[in-house]
């Protein structure tokens, strides 16, 4: 098994990809861990759908935030919230009304990074935007009663591509201790590289 603090360093966002096409034993294998990332009481509430025509694949990229920035990817892997997978009597683990929704929303994103990072690891680039809803239903022939809050764009990074500055805060300006704002992890965090 690799470090995994490596790969997650590794892994960043593509904005131009190249032609180059995923083989189905890649988009396999990423499919793979995707289905494998927890959701909450293992409802697993997403659908996946494959996405190689490069006429949808432009019309989903024009529903995204911040699509302008990217070339379209050869490939999208859309997820899919399935609303009859997130809600009801099946949810245990649910106290408030509303966790349901966000629990699957954010199993969903599990997914997504899932996917993003498997493809890191075997050498395959990546993006994920978020769609506007109303478009990325229609496109995709989605139910009204679920939602597409993530598109996964994998492909290949072209040579000399846009890249954003990679960098983060110090860790200790991130972490508080028992409340918001409460010392900081400056002197206590120690994370080896």
């Amino acid at each position: 098994m690799e470090d995994f603090l490596e790969l997650a360093r590794e892994r960043k966002t593509t904005y131009n990809f190249g032609e180059k096409q995923v083989s189905e034993k890649d988009v396999a294998k990423i499919l793979e861990v995707a289905r494998w990332a927890p959701s909450c009481t293992n409802s697993q509430p997403w659908n996946f759908i494959i996405v190689r025509d490069k006429g949808t694949i432009g019309e989903l990229m024009s529903t995204a935030n911040y699509g302008d920035f990217h070339t379209n990817p050869p490939l999208i892997i859309a997820i899919v919230l399935r609303g009859d997978l997130c809600a009801g009597e099946g949810h245990a683990c649910f106290r408030g009304k509303d966790s349901s929704v966000h629990d699957s929303y954010m199993s969903c994103g599990i997914a997504a990074s899932h996917m993003a990072l498997e493809a890191e690891d075997i050498g395959i680039n990546s993006c994920i935007v978020t769609p506007e809803q109303n478009k990325v239903k229609r496109i995709l022939k989605v139910k009204e009663n679920d939602a597409v809050p993530l598109l996964v764009g994998i492909g290949y990074q072209t040579k000399n591509a846009f890249q954003k500055k990679r960098e983060r805060r110090p860790i200790g300006e991130s972490v508080s201790y028992e409340s918001f704002g409460k010392g900081n992890g400056k002197d206590s965090i120690k994370v080896k590289r």
